[in-house]
């Protein structure tokens, strides 16, 4: 018999001989880590923990710095808005009138201002701010005055505190009194103007009245040709600050009157 340590075959040995080889390390094998995912103290910086009273003093002065950081970021915030908001243009006055008191309504043409006031109204000129013509016949005060171009003349509706409505018709600088649309020798049936309208062109005014116990509706024609050619005629060339001269007014059949 063959020995059992003859057939026995040698195997290799896994491990190497001679002393072990330690590789240099290289960039490859460094961590990946971003630094800025670590924190890194210096222990020599760090600060002792603070006694209670004064953890909380901290506290609130930290507490007062973010609320007193907020309050001037909203402020510089709204700064911006306004820093760049569009302002919109302002214009200054062109001229201040003086008045004693309380206008009692204002109407404003293409070249004049009314004014209404005590027995009566005041017209300026828009261009050089100047008072131009004053009417005071009235013995009441005007709470309220209207005022429409009629090409280059005016048509003035001023009420007084009776309620009276009148009809005005300036025409270069010279004051035309057309007509008293609701005044009455008798009080007791005097009326009183609740509201009026003109027509864009100024062909019609309406005004809507109401007197004992009654309301309706009355509307006239605006003779505007008419008033043109009286007030051309040499007959109407007298100091209108010396008379108030006065124009025909068409008023409307009685079918055309409207009782509400």
């Amino acid at each position: 018999m063959s020995s059992s340590k003859g057939s026995r075959k040698q195997r290799p040995s896994v491990f190497a001989k001679g002393p072990l080889e330690i590789p240099s390390p290289t960039e490859a094998d460094l961590p990946k880590d971003d630094e800025k995912d670590f924190d890194f103290w210096d222990m020599y910086q760090e600060l002792d923990t603070l006694p209670l009273p004064y953890r909380m003093i901290n506290k609130l002065v930290n507490l007062l710095f973010d609320y007193s950081w907020e309050v001037i970021e909203e402020r510089e915030a709204l700064r911006e808005i306004e820093k760049n908001r569009i302002l919109p243009t302002t214009y200054p006055p062109g001229a201040e009138i003086q008045l004693n008191k309380m206008p009692g309504g204002m109407a404003v043409s293409q070249d004049y201002l009314f004014i209404g006031g005590v027995k009566g109204f005041s017209i300026y000129n828009l261009h050089n701010f100047k008072r131009m013509y004053v009417w005071e016949k009235l013995k009441v005060d005007v709470i309220s005055i209207w005022a429409m171009d009629l090409g280059n003349e005016v048509l003035i509706i001023p009420v007084d505190e009776l309620g009276i409505v009148r009809l005005f018709y300036l025409y270069k600088d010279s004051l035309f009194l057309l007509k008293a649309i609701n005044e009455m020798d008798d009080i007791s049936k005097q009326s009183t103007c609740v509201k009026m309208e003109l027509s864009p062109s100024g062909d019609y005014a309406a005004f809507l009245l109401q007197g004992a116990g009654d309301i309706w509706l009355e509307v006239y024609k605006l003779p505007k040709e008419t008033w043109l050619k009286e007030v051309e005629h040499p007959q109407f060339t007298l100091n209108p600050k010396k008379k108030t001269k006065q124009l025909q007014l068409e008023e409307m059949g009685p079918g055309e009157k409207e009782h509400l």
